[in-house]
C-alpha cells in the first residue's frame, strides 16, 4: 500500500480495516461471530476451527497488502481478489448442500463482499494507472 496514490490508499485501507477487524474479532471469539452470522454452534461443531483457520487467513492477508510495495500490491490485491471469489462461491455451494439456510448464506457472502468491493475498485484504479503510464511511454 506504501506509495499509492490517495483514493488507492483509501480503498486498500478500507479492504485491510474490514479483513483485519472482522478476522480479529472472529479469531478471538468465534463463537460470536456465528451467532452474528446466524449459525447454530449445536449443528457445526467444527465452525469455530474453520473461523479462526479463515480468521488468521485473513489478518495475514490484511497485514500482506497494507504493508506491500507498490510492485507487489496488485498481485497481493488479486489474491484477495480470488479468495474472496472462492469464499462467495464456497457459501453458496454450502446453501446448495443444505448447510445453511438463505440468511446464513448472505450472512456468509456479505462478509466477503464487503472486503471484495473495494479491493477490487482500488485493483481496477492501479491497473487503469498502469495502462495511463505504459501509453505515455
Amino acid at each position: 500500500m506504501r506509495n499509492q496514490i490517495w483514493y488507492v490508499a483509501v480503498l486498500i485501507g478500507v479492504m485491510c480495516i474490514i479483513r483485519f477487524s472482522l478476522s480479529a474479532i472472529a479469531y478471538a471469539d468465534p463463537q460470536w461471530l456465528m451467532t452474528q452470522l446466524d449459525i447454530p454452534l449445536t449443528s457445526n461443531i467444527q465452525m469455530p476451527y474453520i473461523i479462526r483457520v479463515w480468521a488468521i487467513r485473513d489478518v495475514v492477508l490484511a497485514l500482506l497488502v497494507a504493508f506491500a510495495n507498490k510492485n507487489s500490491v496488485k498481485v497481493l490485491l488479486l489474491a484477495c481478489v480470488a479468495i474472496d471469489m472462492t469464499d462467495i462461491l464456497s457459501a453458496h455451494l454450502s446453501s446448495v448442500a443444505g448447510l445453511f439456510n438463505e440468511t446464513q448464506t448472505w450472512s456468509l457472502k456479505l462478509t466477503a463482499i464487503a472486503a471484495l468491493i473495494p479491493e477490487l475498485a482500488a485493483l481496477a484504479l492501479l491497473v487503469f494507472q498502469n495502462n495511463q503510464e505504459q501509453n505515455k511511454i
